[in-house]
């Protein structure tokens, strides 16, 4: 009996596991974590204030929204369509207290038009599809941070390249 119980958790994991793995093909925006030294810069370059909204699309696990949430007392709601990431996220948000939202959808869906800040770290083929839904629902002064890949369509207000030293990824600031 507990053998049973084992083997049908491993095969919903692995199940689960191969979900995650065929929407992340399919969607242009595999899993790809931002390192905590990426993230800080991220969130410095943002200038965030207390009880801003802010988006992280594809947000992965949350670790960026949660640092958001406890360093500058922001609200942090993030998008992620992979069953797995979002259970690591959900166990994260637990662990840390954190009031973030996940939203297990897909975020070309979703309304941004609230957002004040959008935090990106997707698939150059992602960010060329997401480009006009930001460009028609985002208004003006709304921030866009991308992690490693251009926005396409947009003109940077601030480029601050690779660091190898710092271990930093490219960092691409825009205003709307």
């Amino acid at each position: 009996m507990l053998v049973d119980a084992i083997l049908i958790f491993f095969l919903v994991f692995a199940l689960l596991l191969l979900i995650t793995a065929v929407v992340n093909m399919i969607s242009g925006a595999p899993s790809v974590p931002s390192n905590r030294r990426t993230i800080a810069r991220m969130l410095k370059e943002a200038k965030l204030k207390k009880g801003q909204t802010i988006y992280d699309l594809g947000c992965g696990d949350g670790r960026l929204l949660i640092r958001a949430e406890k360093e500058f007392g922001t609200i942090g709601i993030g998008y992620e369509n992979a069953p797995i990431t979002i259970m690591l996220g959900l166990i994260n948000k637990l662990i840390h207290r954190s009031k973030i939202q996940f939203r297990f959808s897909n975020f070309f869906k979703a309304n941004l038009s609230d957002a004040q800040t959008i935090f990106l770290y997707l698939g150059p083929e992602a960010q060329q599809k997401l480009s006009p839904k930001i460009k028609k629902e985002c208004k003006k002064g709304t921030t866009i941070i991308c992690n490693t890949f251009h926005l396409p369509g947009f003109k940077e207000t601030k480029k601050i390249p690779k660091d190898k030293k710092a271990r930093t990824n490219t960092i691409y600031i825009y205003k709307i």
